[in-house]
Protein backbone atom coordinates (compact mmCIF):
# COMPACT_ATOMS: atom_id res chain seq x y z
CA UNK A 1 0.00 0.00 0.00
CA UNK A 2 1.31 2.74 -0.81
CA UNK A 3 1.74 6.08 1.63
CA UNK A 4 -1.13 7.99 0.62
CA UNK A 5 -3.01 5.85 0.64
CA UNK A 6 -2.10 4.48 4.13
CA UNK A 7 -1.99 7.64 5.46
CA UNK A 8 -6.30 7.90 4.38
CA UNK A 9 -6.84 4.85 5.95
CA UNK A 10 -4.95 5.71 9.39
CA UNK A 11 -7.08 9.12 9.36
CA UNK A 12 -10.13 7.31 8.98
CA UNK A 13 -9.19 5.24 11.61
CA UNK A 14 -8.28 7.40 14.25
CA UNK A 15 -11.09 9.39 13.31
CA UNK A 16 -13.42 6.56 14.26
CA UNK A 17 -11.26 4.98 17.10
CA UNK A 18 -12.96 6.90 19.92
CA UNK A 19 -16.56 5.33 18.88
CA UNK A 20 -14.90 2.06 19.00
CA UNK A 21 -13.61 2.59 22.46
CA UNK A 22 -17.31 3.34 23.27
CA UNK A 23 -18.53 0.94 22.01
CA UNK A 24 -16.19 -2.42 23.58
CA UNK A 25 -16.47 -0.01 26.68
CA UNK A 26 -20.35 -0.29 26.30
CA UNK A 27 -20.34 -4.12 25.87
CA UNK A 28 -18.06 -5.15 28.46
CA UNK A 29 -20.01 -3.07 30.76
CA UNK A 30 -23.27 -4.27 29.98
CA UNK A 31 -22.62 -7.85 30.30
CA UNK A 32 -20.44 -6.76 33.95
CA UNK A 33 -23.59 -4.94 35.19
CA UNK A 34 -26.55 -7.15 33.93
CA UNK A 35 -28.18 -8.86 36.55
CA UNK A 36 -29.10 -11.68 34.43
CA UNK A 37 -25.29 -12.35 33.21
CA UNK A 38 -23.84 -16.08 34.53
CA UNK A 39 -21.61 -13.81 36.44
CA UNK A 40 -20.73 -17.20 38.36
CA UNK A 41 -19.25 -18.52 35.38
CA UNK A 42 -17.36 -15.21 33.83
CA UNK A 43 -13.41 -15.31 34.82
CA UNK A 44 -12.51 -11.76 32.94
CA UNK A 45 -14.09 -9.91 30.60
CA UNK A 46 -11.27 -7.85 27.96
CA UNK A 47 -11.27 -5.44 24.92
CA UNK A 48 -8.92 -4.25 22.99
CA UNK A 49 -8.96 -2.08 19.47
CA UNK A 50 -7.15 -3.43 16.90
CA UNK A 51 -3.45 -2.11 15.98
CA UNK A 52 -3.14 0.21 13.17
CA UNK A 53 -0.16 -1.12 11.74
CA UNK A 54 -1.87 -4.61 11.88
CA UNK A 55 -4.79 -2.82 10.28
CA UNK A 56 -3.08 -1.91 7.42
CA UNK A 57 -1.70 -5.18 6.99
CA UNK A 58 -4.71 -6.97 6.93
CA UNK A 59 -6.50 -4.76 4.85
CA UNK A 60 -3.17 -4.79 2.31
CA UNK A 61 -3.46 -9.21 3.15
CA UNK A 62 -7.26 -9.14 2.10
CA UNK A 63 -7.04 -6.60 -1.12
CA UNK A 64 -4.85 -8.72 -2.66
CA UNK A 65 -6.03 -11.70 -1.93
CA UNK A 66 -9.77 -10.50 -3.22
CA UNK A 67 -10.98 -12.36 -6.61
CA UNK A 68 -12.90 -10.59 -9.68
CA UNK A 69 -16.01 -9.35 -8.87
CA UNK A 70 -14.85 -9.01 -4.77
CA UNK A 71 -14.81 -5.45 -4.01
CA UNK A 72 -11.97 -3.73 -2.86
CA UNK A 73 -11.17 -2.35 1.01
CA UNK A 74 -10.95 1.33 0.81
CA UNK A 75 -11.18 3.95 3.42
CA UNK A 76 -14.83 4.13 3.16
CA UNK A 77 -16.01 0.87 3.93
CA UNK A 78 -13.18 -0.79 6.07
CA UNK A 79 -15.00 -0.12 9.49
CA UNK A 80 -17.47 -2.83 8.00
CA UNK A 81 -15.07 -5.39 5.44
CA UNK A 82 -12.60 -5.39 8.75
CA UNK A 83 -15.01 -7.42 11.33
CA UNK A 84 -12.40 -7.77 14.18
CA UNK A 85 -11.24 -4.20 14.51
CA UNK A 86 -12.92 -4.59 18.05
CA UNK A 87 -12.71 -7.68 20.02
CA UNK A 88 -14.06 -8.22 22.86
CA UNK A 89 -12.90 -11.31 24.96
CA UNK A 90 -15.04 -13.71 27.83
CA UNK A 91 -13.17 -15.63 29.46
CA UNK A 92 -14.29 -18.44 32.00
CA UNK A 93 -12.99 -20.93 34.10
CA UNK A 94 -14.70 -24.07 33.19
CA UNK A 95 -15.68 -25.84 30.17
CA UNK A 96 -19.02 -25.92 31.15
CA UNK A 97 -19.39 -22.32 31.96
CA UNK A 98 -18.87 -22.18 28.58
CA UNK A 99 -22.70 -23.42 28.05
CA UNK A 100 -23.78 -21.01 30.28
CA UNK A 101 -22.31 -17.83 28.52
CA UNK A 102 -23.30 -19.21 25.04
CA UNK A 103 -26.87 -19.42 26.65
CA UNK A 104 -27.05 -15.90 27.66
CA UNK A 105 -25.70 -14.69 24.41
CA UNK A 106 -28.46 -16.73 23.24
CA UNK A 107 -30.47 -14.60 25.07
CA UNK A 108 -29.45 -11.47 23.88
CA UNK A 109 -30.19 -12.43 20.46
CA UNK A 110 -33.62 -13.08 21.23
CA UNK A 111 -34.34 -9.68 23.33
CA UNK A 112 -32.44 -8.14 19.69
CA UNK A 113 -30.16 -6.28 22.24
CA UNK A 114 -27.20 -8.31 19.74
CA UNK A 115 -27.12 -9.47 16.41
CA UNK A 116 -25.64 -12.70 15.06
CA UNK A 117 -24.06 -11.40 11.80
CA UNK A 118 -22.83 -15.15 11.25
CA UNK A 119 -22.97 -18.32 13.20
CA UNK A 120 -20.03 -18.69 16.56
CA UNK A 121 -17.23 -21.11 14.57
CA UNK A 122 -16.49 -23.62 17.18
CA UNK A 123 -13.75 -25.29 14.80
CA UNK A 124 -11.26 -23.65 16.71
CA UNK A 125 -12.44 -24.72 20.09
CA UNK A 126 -10.54 -27.57 22.86
CA UNK A 127 -12.98 -30.87 21.48
CA UNK A 128 -11.96 -34.11 22.83
CA UNK A 129 -13.45 -37.12 21.16
CA UNK A 130 -15.35 -38.18 24.65
CA UNK A 131 -18.25 -36.74 26.49
CA UNK A 132 -17.56 -34.45 29.82
CA UNK A 133 -17.05 -36.41 32.91
CA UNK A 134 -15.91 -39.78 31.24
CA UNK A 135 -12.24 -41.23 31.42
CA UNK A 136 -10.11 -40.91 28.34
CA UNK A 137 -8.75 -44.27 27.25
CA UNK A 138 -5.29 -44.99 26.96
CA UNK A 139 -5.09 -44.69 22.97
CA UNK A 140 -6.60 -41.97 22.63
CA UNK A 141 -5.66 -39.17 19.91
CA UNK A 142 -4.93 -35.62 21.23
CA UNK A 143 -5.39 -33.80 18.07
CA UNK A 144 -4.28 -29.97 17.47
CA UNK A 145 -7.11 -27.49 17.34
CA UNK A 146 -5.57 -24.45 16.43
CA UNK A 147 -6.03 -21.19 17.64
CA UNK A 148 -8.27 -21.60 20.37
CA UNK A 149 -11.66 -19.86 21.15
CA UNK A 150 -15.41 -19.79 20.00
CA UNK A 151 -15.79 -16.77 17.55
CA UNK A 152 -18.94 -14.45 16.96
CA UNK A 153 -19.06 -11.65 14.43
CA UNK A 154 -22.11 -9.56 16.28
CA UNK A 155 -23.44 -5.78 16.37
CA UNK A 156 -25.86 -4.70 18.69
CA UNK A 157 -29.44 -4.43 18.40
CA UNK A 158 -32.08 -2.02 18.06
CA UNK A 159 -32.61 -2.81 21.59
CA UNK A 160 -29.56 -1.71 22.49
CA UNK A 161 -29.08 1.71 24.12
CA UNK A 162 -26.48 3.11 21.57
CA UNK A 163 -26.43 5.62 19.33
CA UNK A 164 -27.41 4.46 15.04
CA UNK A 165 -23.70 5.03 14.37
CA UNK A 166 -22.26 2.39 17.10
CA UNK A 167 -25.14 -0.32 16.20
CA UNK A 168 -23.28 -0.36 12.21
CA UNK A 169 -20.00 -1.42 14.00
CA UNK A 170 -19.20 -5.12 13.46
CA UNK A 171 -17.55 -6.94 17.06
CA UNK A 172 -15.55 -9.88 17.18
CA UNK A 173 -16.46 -11.99 20.29
CA UNK A 174 -14.40 -14.11 21.31
CA UNK A 175 -15.11 -16.98 23.73
CA UNK A 176 -12.42 -19.33 25.92
CA UNK A 177 -11.62 -20.99 29.03
CA UNK A 178 -8.78 -19.59 30.92
CA UNK A 179 -6.90 -22.86 29.87
CA UNK A 180 -7.09 -21.79 26.25
CA UNK A 181 -6.36 -18.31 27.31
CA UNK A 182 -3.18 -19.23 28.83
CA UNK A 183 -2.42 -21.31 25.59
CA UNK A 184 -3.25 -18.56 22.67
CA UNK A 185 -1.22 -15.74 25.07
CA UNK A 186 1.95 -17.93 24.50
CA UNK A 187 1.70 -18.86 21.52
CA UNK A 188 0.45 -15.35 20.19
CA UNK A 189 3.62 -14.05 21.57
CA UNK A 190 6.47 -16.88 21.14
CA UNK A 191 5.33 -18.08 17.66
CA UNK A 192 2.47 -16.61 15.96
CA UNK A 193 3.44 -13.15 15.75
CA UNK A 194 7.35 -13.62 14.38
CA UNK A 195 5.65 -16.59 12.11
CA UNK A 196 3.18 -14.10 10.89
CA UNK A 197 5.78 -11.29 9.42
CA UNK A 198 7.61 -14.42 7.73
CA UNK A 199 10.53 -15.82 10.66
CA UNK A 200 10.95 -19.84 9.89
CA UNK A 201 10.73 -21.94 13.01
CA UNK A 202 12.27 -25.45 12.74
CA UNK A 203 9.20 -27.79 12.87
CA UNK A 204 9.91 -29.39 16.16
CA UNK A 205 8.68 -25.97 17.74
CA UNK A 206 5.78 -25.77 15.52
CA UNK A 207 4.78 -29.41 16.88
CA UNK A 208 5.80 -28.91 20.55
CA UNK A 209 3.32 -25.68 20.10
CA UNK A 210 0.28 -27.86 19.19
CA UNK A 211 1.25 -30.85 22.01
CA UNK A 212 0.95 -27.76 24.67
CA UNK A 213 -2.24 -27.21 22.93
CA UNK A 214 -2.91 -31.47 23.26
CA UNK A 215 -2.01 -31.22 26.58
CA UNK A 216 -3.96 -28.29 27.76
CA UNK A 217 -7.27 -30.15 25.83
CA UNK A 218 -6.78 -33.04 28.38
CA UNK A 219 -6.04 -30.51 31.36
CA UNK A 220 -9.55 -28.39 30.69
CA UNK A 221 -11.25 -31.99 30.55
CA UNK A 222 -9.73 -33.02 34.07
CA UNK A 223 -10.80 -29.47 35.63
CA UNK A 224 -14.39 -29.79 34.44
CA UNK A 225 -14.55 -33.50 36.34
CA UNK A 226 -12.52 -31.60 39.51
CA UNK A 227 -14.95 -29.54 39.63
CA UNK A 228 -18.00 -31.52 39.38
CA UNK A 229 -16.57 -33.78 42.21
CA UNK A 230 -16.62 -31.13 44.25
CA UNK A 231 -20.07 -29.64 43.62
CA UNK A 232 -21.25 -33.63 43.83
CA UNK A 233 -19.37 -33.78 47.37
CA UNK A 234 -20.58 -30.95 48.92
CA UNK A 235 -24.22 -31.69 47.76
CA UNK A 236 -23.80 -35.11 49.01
CA UNK A 237 -22.74 -33.34 52.85
CA UNK A 238 -25.27 -30.50 53.00
CA UNK A 239 -28.53 -31.54 54.47
CA UNK A 240 -31.26 -31.83 52.07
CA UNK A 241 -33.51 -28.88 54.50
CA UNK A 242 -30.46 -26.68 53.29
CA UNK A 243 -29.18 -27.73 49.92
CA UNK A 244 -30.97 -25.19 47.81
CA UNK A 245 -29.56 -21.98 49.88
CA UNK A 246 -26.33 -23.53 50.09
CA UNK A 247 -25.23 -24.91 46.58
CA UNK A 248 -27.75 -24.52 43.54
CA UNK A 249 -26.71 -27.63 40.64
CA UNK A 250 -29.49 -27.37 37.91
CA UNK A 251 -30.51 -30.66 37.24
CA UNK A 252 -30.65 -29.93 33.76
CA UNK A 253 -26.76 -29.41 34.07
CA UNK A 254 -25.75 -32.28 32.36
CA UNK A 255 -27.50 -32.69 29.53
CA UNK A 256 -26.48 -28.84 28.66
CA UNK A 257 -22.99 -29.77 28.90
CA UNK A 258 -23.69 -32.28 26.75
CA UNK A 259 -26.04 -31.54 24.11
CA UNK A 260 -25.26 -27.87 24.29
CA UNK A 261 -28.81 -26.96 24.32
CA UNK A 262 -30.59 -24.35 26.10
CA UNK A 263 -32.91 -24.68 28.82
CA UNK A 264 -36.14 -23.01 28.44
CA UNK A 265 -37.15 -21.30 31.55
CA UNK A 266 -40.86 -21.10 31.15
CA UNK A 267 -41.16 -24.22 31.80
CA UNK A 268 -39.48 -24.20 35.25
CA UNK A 269 -42.54 -22.98 36.58
CA UNK A 270 -45.50 -22.30 35.39
CA UNK A 271 -46.52 -20.63 38.49
CA UNK A 272 -44.20 -18.08 38.41
CA UNK A 273 -44.71 -16.85 35.25
CA UNK A 274 -48.10 -16.92 35.25
CA UNK A 275 -47.87 -14.50 38.79
CA UNK A 276 -45.29 -12.26 37.15
CA UNK A 277 -47.34 -11.44 34.50
CA UNK A 278 -50.49 -11.22 36.37
CA UNK A 279 -48.10 -8.40 38.33
CA UNK A 280 -46.01 -7.11 35.93
CA UNK A 281 -48.84 -6.81 32.88
CA UNK A 282 -46.86 -8.32 30.45
CA UNK A 283 -44.13 -11.35 29.55
CA UNK A 284 -41.00 -11.41 31.32
CA UNK A 285 -38.20 -12.33 28.98
CA UNK A 286 -36.59 -15.69 28.91
CA UNK A 287 -33.28 -14.18 30.33
CA UNK A 288 -35.24 -12.25 33.46
CA UNK A 289 -37.25 -15.59 34.36
CA UNK A 290 -34.11 -17.22 34.10
CA UNK A 291 -32.47 -14.96 36.67
CA UNK A 292 -35.61 -15.09 38.83
CA UNK A 293 -35.34 -18.54 38.71
CA UNK A 294 -31.86 -18.60 39.48
CA UNK A 295 -32.55 -16.24 42.65
CA UNK A 296 -35.42 -18.38 43.89
CA UNK A 297 -33.26 -21.63 43.57
CA UNK A 298 -30.72 -19.70 45.50
CA UNK A 299 -33.43 -19.02 48.28
CA UNK A 300 -34.90 -22.21 48.77
CA UNK A 301 -38.35 -20.69 47.25
CA UNK A 302 -37.65 -22.67 43.77
CA UNK A 303 -40.81 -24.82 42.29
CA UNK A 304 -43.55 -22.99 44.86
CA UNK A 305 -47.41 -22.68 44.17
CA UNK A 306 -49.17 -19.39 42.66
CA UNK A 307 -50.55 -18.77 46.17
CA UNK A 308 -47.05 -18.93 47.41
CA UNK A 309 -45.86 -16.45 44.70
CA UNK A 310 -48.98 -14.22 44.81
CA UNK A 311 -47.99 -13.54 48.66
CA UNK A 312 -44.27 -13.14 47.60
CA UNK A 313 -45.36 -10.20 45.21
CA UNK A 314 -48.34 -9.03 46.43
CA UNK A 315 -50.03 -5.53 45.79
CA UNK A 316 -48.58 -3.40 49.15
CA UNK A 317 -44.78 -4.18 47.91
CA UNK A 318 -45.42 -3.22 43.95
CA UNK A 319 -46.90 0.04 45.74
CA UNK A 320 -43.63 0.28 47.73
CA UNK A 321 -41.94 -0.05 44.60
CA UNK A 322 -43.24 1.79 42.44
CA UNK A 323 -43.26 4.91 44.83
CA UNK A 324 -39.00 4.39 45.79
CA UNK A 325 -38.55 4.14 41.44
CA UNK A 326 -40.42 7.57 41.03
CA UNK A 327 -38.47 9.14 43.43
CA UNK A 328 -35.16 7.93 42.20
CA UNK A 329 -35.31 7.62 38.79
CA UNK A 330 -38.45 10.40 38.56
CA UNK A 331 -40.79 7.98 36.09
CA UNK A 332 -42.99 4.77 36.48
CA UNK A 333 -41.30 1.87 36.38
CA UNK A 334 -42.37 -1.08 33.45
CA UNK A 335 -42.96 2.00 30.86
CA UNK A 336 -40.09 1.57 29.04
CA UNK A 337 -39.33 -1.47 26.99
CA UNK A 338 -35.65 -1.21 26.74
CA UNK A 339 -35.81 -1.26 30.81
CA UNK A 340 -38.82 -2.93 32.13
CA UNK A 341 -37.00 -6.31 31.90
CA UNK A 342 -34.34 -4.87 34.60
CA UNK A 343 -37.08 -2.84 36.45
CA UNK A 344 -39.14 -6.35 36.89
CA UNK A 345 -35.61 -7.98 38.24
CA UNK A 346 -34.73 -4.84 40.74
CA UNK A 347 -38.79 -5.67 41.73
CA UNK A 348 -38.88 -8.85 42.23
CA UNK A 349 -35.12 -8.68 44.39
CA UNK A 350 -37.13 -5.95 46.47
CA UNK A 351 -40.18 -8.13 47.44
CA UNK A 352 -37.70 -11.32 47.93
CA UNK A 353 -35.19 -8.68 50.18
CA UNK A 354 -38.82 -7.20 52.17
CA UNK A 355 -39.67 -11.21 52.64
CA UNK A 356 -36.46 -12.11 54.03
CA UNK A 357 -34.72 -9.03 55.89
CA UNK A 358 -37.91 -6.95 56.42
CA UNK A 359 -39.31 -4.05 54.58
CA UNK A 360 -36.43 -1.32 56.31
CA UNK A 361 -33.55 -3.33 54.98
CA UNK A 362 -35.27 -4.06 51.32
CA UNK A 363 -36.51 -0.14 50.88
CA UNK A 364 -32.40 0.71 51.84
CA UNK A 365 -31.20 -1.89 49.03
CA UNK A 366 -33.38 -0.51 46.63
CA UNK A 367 -32.70 2.97 46.92
CA UNK A 368 -28.79 2.57 46.69
CA UNK A 369 -29.82 -0.35 43.45
CA UNK A 370 -31.30 2.60 41.61
CA UNK A 371 -29.55 5.57 42.73
CA UNK A 372 -26.06 2.80 41.21
CA UNK A 373 -28.26 2.05 37.88
CA UNK A 374 -29.22 5.81 37.77
CA UNK A 375 -25.73 7.36 37.99
CA UNK A 376 -24.18 4.46 36.04
CA UNK A 377 -26.16 4.44 33.22
CA UNK A 378 -28.01 7.82 33.25
CA UNK A 379 -31.13 6.77 32.68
Amino acid sequence: MKKQQRDIFLISFFKEKENYKILAEYLVRFISDDPSAPKESIHTILYRIKNESRLIEKIDQENSNSGSGIELITQNNFHERIGDIIGIRIICLRLSDIVKVEEYLEFLVEENILKFIQKPDYKRSFVLPISLGKTAPQNINLQYSGYSSIHYQVKLGENSDVSKTLKNIQIELQLRTILEEAWGEIDHKYRYSYSRIGEMFPEHIHSGFYSLSAYLQAAAMQAEQLCREVEAHRLTRTPKSKRNKTISIPPEYESKVQSNSFVDPLKESSALKSVLEETFGFKPTARTLTYIIKRLNKLGFSQRSKSFFQKIFKKRRLNEFKAIYQDIIERDPFTDNNHRNIDIINAVNFALFDEIEGTMVAKEGLRSTLKWRKDRWSI
